[in-house]
């Protein structure tokens, strides 16, 4: 966990310290949006925030390399409805320290981007209609990994707005599919649980953004 926060420190560091002309670093705040697949219940229902940092530097005047840090909430969230007669309560919280590394091809005010993250299992909460559940048998794994696709909008010199989708490539959990095998991962290989959210972000970068031609 301390190495984390050290790297995080560091970007930080860098926002005051950086000339700006090869490494660009800045904050990054926003709310995503998860699923789980493989527990049984669908929907980008469960909201969490992210917070961190960020660095990038131009490979090309078309290509940059984006690596960031952050404190995110993933999991699953299905809310009961009485008046329905429906009293099944399903809420997965997760937390992690995520590291993404994205390549990102600038197109004038946009950049899209592809990448891959590692994220550092820090804890859960889990909780259905009869209350708060322990996970003691299949435990949640100490890391997620996965990849990523997304689309930056610069605003400003300053601000740009950034979309994300990720999907773990591997399973956060060994658990039984509760999915009967939706989703393309269990479809393929039937192994578990696995991460799936949709980001949005604002970040605001220290130094001048400049657009591509």
């Amino acid at each position: 966990m301390r190495i984390y926060l050290s790297i995080l420190c560091i970007i930080l560091l860098g926002c005051f310290t950086s000339t700006a002309q090869v490494f660009k670093t800045g904050v990054v705040l926003g709310i995503s949006g998860a699923q789980v697949e493989g527990d049984g219940y669908g929907g980008y229902n469960k909201l969490g925030i992210i917070a961190g940092g960020f660095v990038n530097t131009n490979l090309s005047e078309k290509m940059s390399v984006q690596f960031d840090i952050y404190f995110i909430n993933k999991g699953s969230f299905k809310a009961a409805h009485p008046d329905k007669g429906d009293y099944d309560k399903f809420s997965l919280n997760l937390n992690y320290i995520e590291i993404p590394v994205a390549l990102r091809y600038n197109y004038h005010k946009f950049k899209i981007e592809a990448g891959l993250y590692y994220s550092k299992f820090l804890s859960y909460h889990l909780e259905d209609e009869f209350g708060e559940r322990q996970v003691n048998q299949y435990p949640f794994k100490g890391y997620d990994f996965g990849g990523l696709v997304g689309l930056y909008y610069q605003l400003n010199e300053h601000f740009l707005f950034n979309f994300r989708s990720k999907n773990s490539i591997i399973p956060i959990r060994d658990f039984e599919n509760l999915d009967q095998n939706v989703g393309i991962l269990n479809k393929l290989f039937n192994r578990g649980w696995y991460n799936v959210d949709l980001n949005l972000s604002i970040r605001y970068q220290f130094g001048k953004e400049k657009n591509a031609s």
